[in-house]
């Protein structure tokens, strides 16, 4: 209990940045700090830490695409609503293409130079975690000026608490009602009843929480946008525990307790936001593919 209470508590702090400061540099610059420090945690359980170029070209990546993104989006935005096309929104598209080739090459470097002591496995590992947990994060950029912004913050703060929400359900179903074990060699803790109790609680709270939005701002909300709302819970719950399962298992692969330990007792960031990765690119997708407000 304890430590869940300290997740939370980091989850308000980040919200309430985010929330203070959503338009500003210093959401991609949160991000940016973040993809950092779950990409050094993940490259230091493959032994990637000790390769001096290809963890530069990890953390260039890691470190840059949020800032570039918040204004590659930044421009499309006003582009969209003044009906043009933005040219600066295009050169910051071929600018994150330039910057992926240029940190690949450095990788693929550092494994030509140190053939023999740095394995494709490690090539392959860092390789993907540098493109693909920038590119998940970078989602919460993009939802922040969806369409002209008008519920862009709104999109932001549920699509990074989502995993958090299914999650805490899930717990507390689990210490209630939990006797079936879901997966016992991954996570031993987790049960059939707290999965169900997370799908069902998650359903309920989009649901309501789209509802009291949409009455604060004015915004028609039908049986139609309320079942969509609670459709997004259903399918966000499950997503966050394959991604909560998923770093389980490099954890156990790996003979590790936790990714780190900037929260002390706690462990690492990654440990916080391993559903939030996997969450928060089907969010976006979702809101894109249907309209709920």
């Amino acid at each position: 209990m304890k430590q869940r209470l300290i997740s939370s508590g980091v989850g308000i702090v980040i919200v309430l940045l985010v929330f203070l400061c959503h338009n500003t540099l210093v959401l991609p610059v949160i991000l940016a700090v973040v993809n950092c420090i779950i990409l050094f945690e993940l490259s230091r359980v493959v032994g990637g830490q000790k390769y001096g170029l290809a963890m530069t070209g990890v953390m260039l990546y890691g470190a840059a695409m949020p800032i570039l993104e918040f204004f590659r989006c930044k421009h499309s935005a006003a582009a969209l609503i003044a009906a043009s096309v933005s040219k600066g929104a295009e050169i910051i598209s071929h600018v994150q293409s330039g910057l992926l080739t240029i940190c690949l090459l450095m990788l693929f470097v550092q494994f030509l130079v140190y053939h023999g002591k740095f394995r494709v496995e490690q090539l392959a590992f860092m390789g993907g975690a540098m493109f693909l947990i920038p590119w998940s994060l970078d989602k919460l950029i993009e939802l922040n000026f969806y369409g002209t912004g008008e519920h862009g913050l709104f999109y932001l703060i549920l699509a990074l608490c989502g995993a958090w929400i299914a999650d805490s359900g899930a717990y507390f179903c689990g210490v209630a009602l939990g006797k079936h074990k879901l997966c016992p060699n991954i996570s031993p803790k987790k049960t059939v009843e707290g999965f169900v109790g997370g799908i069902i609680s998650n359903a309920v709270i989009f649901w309501l929480v789209f509802l009291v939005y949409a009455r604060i701002r004015g915004v028609d909300f039908t049986a139609v946008n309320g079942i969509l709302a609670a459709v997004l819970g259903i399918v966000c719950a499950p997503i966050s525990v394959v991604g909560d399962l998923t770093f389980s298992v490099i954890k156990r692969e790996k003979g590790i307790k936790d990714y780190g330990k900037i929260m002390p007792g706690h462990g690492g960031l990654t440990d916080r936001f391993d559903s939030v990765l996997f969450v928060v690119p089907m969010f976006y997708v979702f809101v894109h593919l249907f309209t709920i407000l």
